[in-house]
């Protein structure tokens, strides 16, 4: 039987004892919320939701596959990278920064002839074009000896209307004119910091174990890329860059103005580079959405099922990389507008 006293210390326990215990109580219910259900996961950011996006797209079939990832906006803002600084075979992607040479020196002429261009494309004994047969080279000189260095630049990037050996030979012009590949190495590092991951060694179709290989980083070329969609590479004016930008445009989407240099090689290593930006009407300058990726592997062995052509397994890599760009993109931009929306 409970005495008074007892009865109080009782009452007293419990009275300090119920706030705890309530308290303990609501922990596990605010926690699940009000359904009972497991907590939500912390939303993903940026970087993090086109990882996501990445991880889904298979790569199975692929043994020593190595790839460079940069993607961000035209003023710097990095969404994602993956081995940006890893210079991997540029293949045609290097143009892009040859055109940026090439048009800055040729500012004040674009619609004049290329100067001298019949001693590189007339002379069959020129590196720029002795690895070429003499059909080809008389082709090559039909279609460079008097074209105008706007033309050059087209032919160069876009390939339009021309043969795969003129649109390689009118980057090989180019290079020769800018004083062959060291140097035209040298003026564009010389331009920028952020372009030094660009090496030119060789003239496009010569052998790549000779004098080296035409190397990029994902990094230089998203770098050039925005610099261009910006219009503030250092020493080009305005119309110079209005200029590069006809060229590189490559057709109106749902997304925006696409502007894109690609570039492949099925010798090996087998090489698939997409490189480009975005350019949405009404966005303010520099909110461009710029990407490059890169990927290569060491031949058609590394596809299985291993006894492929060489082209071949070039387009299963050239898939490949364009799974990754459709995955990462779409998220990419869906961060970009939730970026722009005011809290």
């Amino acid at each position: 039987m409970l005495t008074k006293a007892m009865f109080a210390l009782l009452r007293n326990t419990l009275t300090a004892f119920v706030p705890l215990t309530a308290g303990l109580a609501l922990a596990p219910a605010w926690a699940i919320g009000c359904s009972g259900g497991a907590p939500a996961p912390a939303p993903l950011d940026g970087p993090q939701a086109i990882a996501a996006a990445l991880e889904g797209v298979d790569a199975a079939e692929f043994t020593d596959l190595g790839h460079s990832i940069w993607i961000g906006t035209a003023d710097g803002e990095t969404l994602y990278d993956e081995s940006p600084d890893t210079p991997r075979p540029a293949a045609s992607s290097i143009k892009t920064a040859y055109l940026v040479e090439f048009f800055s020196d040729r500012a004040d002429a674009l619609d004049e002839p290329v100067p001298d261009a019949v001693d590189v494309v007339g002379n069959p004994d020129h590196p720029a074009i002795v690895h070429f047969d003499a059909d080809t080279q008389a082709e090559i000189k039909e279609h460079l000896e008097t074209a105008t260095a706007r033309t050059v630049g087209r032919h160069m990037i876009r390939g339009t209307g021309v043969s795969n050996p003129v649109y390689n030979a009118a980057a090989n012009l180019v290079t020769a004119f800018l004083g062959g590949p060291p140097e035209l190495t040298a003026r564009i590092q010389a331009r920028h910091p952020d372009y030094a991951g660009i090496d030119s060694r060789r003239y496009m179709l010569a052998a790549r174990d000779v004098t080296g290989d035409n190397t990029a980083t994902a990094g230089s070329l998203a770098a050039v890329l925005a610099a261009v969609a910006r219009g503030d590479i250092p020493g080009l004016s305005p119309e110079t860059h209005g200029a590069m930008r006809d060229i590189l445009f490559l057709e109106d989407t749902g997304d925006g103005r696409h502007f894109y240099k690609g570039g492949s090689l099925n010798s090996n290593p087998i090489t698939r580079v997409l490189s480009g930006y975005y350019a949405t009407p009404g966005e303010p300058a520099g909110r461009e959405l710029v990407y490059a990726f890169m990927a290569e592997i060491p031949g058609p062995e590394s596809v299985a099922p291993g006894n492929l052509e060489p082209g071949d397994a070039g387009r299963r890599l050239q898939d490949h990389l364009e799974a990754l760009r459709e995955a990462a993109l779409p998220v990419a931009r869906q961060w970009l507008q939730r970026e722009g929306v005011p809290e």
